[in-house]
């Protein structure tokens, strides 16, 4: 199980992929009065531009107008704590993003699977393969259980031996 360091979506592996179990959607709604579309942030259910917490970041970025982007100022600069939070949230979106996408065509695929099954001689030869390397570990299984078997006898036999030997000399 995958988690985000600082407490954000889980993701489980499923299959060949990766499947979110939570929400990864901001659960805002727009000024046009539609759902907001964009990834929420870790740990809480809402994006950057609709968390609470963040209210005062936007006023004051959407103030400085354009200098925010051309001339980093100190009223705009981020701390570099700030900086790698940004990323890390950044990267766990961009993460469920493509996990939400993998999930997708991984339930299709397997939907085309079960809808059409693999030919007769192709199942018959994966079937040959699954025996043949079932019989391969049951081999290697029982040879370390003769191996094993093999040291206790031996530790017993020389066990037995020497108290018969300890014994004769009491004698």
């Amino acid at each position: 199980m995958l988690r985000h360091p600082d407490g954000g979506s889980e993701l489980m592996m499923r299959g060949a992929g990766l499947t979110e179990t939570a929400t990864a959607t901001c659960e805002a709604t727009t000024r046009s009065g539609v759902g907001c579309k964009n990834a929420a942030l870790p740990g809480g259910p809402w994006c950057h531009g609709h968390h609470p917490d963040r209210a005062e970041d936007r006023v004051r970025i959407a103030s400085a107008g354009g200098r925010a982007r051309s001339r980093p100022t100190t009223e705009n600069a981020f701390t570099l704590g700030e900086a790698e939070q940004r990323a890390r949230d950044k990267a766990v979106a961009q993460a469920n993003f493509r996990a939400g996408g993998l999930d997708t065509l991984i339930s299709t695929r397997a939907r085309q699977l079960k809808d059409d099954p693999p030919p007769p001689d192709l199942q018959r030869s994966q079937d040959a393969i699954r025996r043949a390397e079932t019989r391969r570990a049951w081999a290697e299984w029982h040879r370390g259980q003769a191996d094993r078997h093999r040291r206790t006898l031996t530790d017993l036999v020389s066990h037995h031996e020497e108290q018969a030997e300890r014994l004769e000399g009491v004698m």
